[in-house]
C-alpha cells in the first residue's frame, strides 16, 4: 500500500527522549515505513504551550537541524522534499518522503524574519497555534473568541509569500474564518474530524471543512479517541464518509497524529495503517 500521512510528532519525540528515528519503542519509525510501497510523511516539530519567546524559537531551530541530521545520516532511507517533484523523486527512490512542519507559531517567537528562517530550513507547513494562546491568535482549548491577532494576520501574508502552507488545526474557529479571508492559496487543516460526527472544540463543523474543499486544501482524519468521539475503525470510517459525503473526495486525507495522541496497544503504530486500509 502506499501511505501520505499530513501529520506526525514523531521529531520531537525522538528528541525528548532520544529515540532513534530508522528503529525505536514510538508510533513512528524509518524500519516500520520500509512496508509500504511508497511512504511519505509530514514530520511536525511540536511547539508546547508551556514555552514562548526567542525560547521556543531556539528550541525549533534544535529540533529542524536533527531533522536535518537523521536526512543527512540516513539518505538511502528518507529524503527531506521540499516540493512535488522532490516528492515524487524520493517515492521513486524507494525512500521515505519526508516533509517538515512546525506545530505552534509560537516558534516564530513573534519574529516575521523566522519565516524566513523556517523556509531556509525546508518547513512546508505552519500549524498556527496549538490548544492555547500565542503571538498569532488563540487555540481551540483556550475559550478564547477572538481570531488572530495583528501579528497572526501578518504571519499568514508571510507564509504565503514564502511559501509555506497555513495550517488550521487547533486554531479557534473566528482564527479559522480570519485565515481563509487572508490566505492567498489553498491551506489545510492537517489532523481534524468532523465536528458534525463528534462535537469537540478541536474538530471542523462542515461549513469549515466546505471552505477548505473549495480553495483546494486538505483536512487529515486523526486517530485521537477524544476527537474520533471512540476510538474504532469504524468510528473513524463515519468521519470518513460524512467528509465524502460534502464532496471531500479530493479533500479528505489522512493526519493520524501519531506520537501526538495515545492508541490503543494492540494498534501500535502506523503499522496499523495496513489493518486500516484492509
Amino acid at each position: 500500500m502506499r501511505l501520505f500521512d499530513l501529520h506526525c510528532d514523531t521529531l520531537y519525540e525522538c528528541w525528548r527522549t532520544g529515540e532513534r528515528l530508522e528503529a525505536n519503542r514510538l508510533h513512528i519509525d524509518l524500519d516500520r515505513g520500509r512496508r509500504f510501497d511508497a511512504w511519505a510523511q509530514v514530520f511536525a516539530v511540536w511547539m508546547p504551550d508551556t514555552i514562548r519567546g526567542e525560547g521556543a524559537w531556539l528550541q525549533c531551530r534544535t529540533i529542524l537541524e536533527l531533522a536535518h541530521s537523521k536526512a543527512a545520516a540516513l539518505s538511502d532511507r528518507m529524503e527531506l522534499a521540499r516540493s512535488g517533484e522532490e516528492i515524487d523523486r524520493a517515492l521513486s527512490a524507494g525512500r521515505c518522503a519526508a516533509i517538515l512542519a512546525v506545530e505552534g507559531g509560537s516558534a516564530l517567537a513573534g519574529s516575521l524574519e523566522h519565516i524566513r528562517d523556517l523556509a531556509e530550513r525546508g518547513v512546508r507547513i505552519l500549524t498556527l497555534t496549538w490548544n492555547g494562546e500565542n503571538e498569532l491568535g488563540f487555540g481551540s482549548g483556550c475559550g478564547e473568541a477572538a481570531g488572530l491577532k495583528p501579528f497572526g494576520r501578518q504571519a499568514v501574508k508571510e507564509l504565503a509569500r514564502r511559501g509555506i502552507v497555513p495550517d488550521v488545526s487547533h486554531l479557534n474557529e473566528r482564527g479559522f474564518w480570519d485565515v481563509a479571508e487572508l490566505a492567498e492559496g489553498p491551506f489545510i487543516a492537517s489532523h481534524s474530524v468532523s465536528a458534525a460526527v463528534c462535537p469537540h472544540p478541536r474538530n471542523l463543523k462542515d461549513d469549515q471543512f466546505a471552505l477548505i474543499r473549495d480553495r483546494g486544501g486538505l483536512v487529515g482524519l486523526n486517530l485521537c479517541g477524544s476527537q474520533l468521539g471512540e476510538q474504532s475503525f469504524q468510528q473513524l470510517e463515519r468521519h470518513l464518509e460524512h467528509y465524502l459525503s460534502l464532496g471531500g473526495e479530493h479533500t479528505v486525507a489522512f493526519g493520524c497524529d501519531f506520537d501526538g495522541t495515545d492508541l490503543p496497544e494492540e494498534w501500535g503504530g502506523i503499522q496499523v495503517m495496513e489493518r486500516l486500509y484492509d
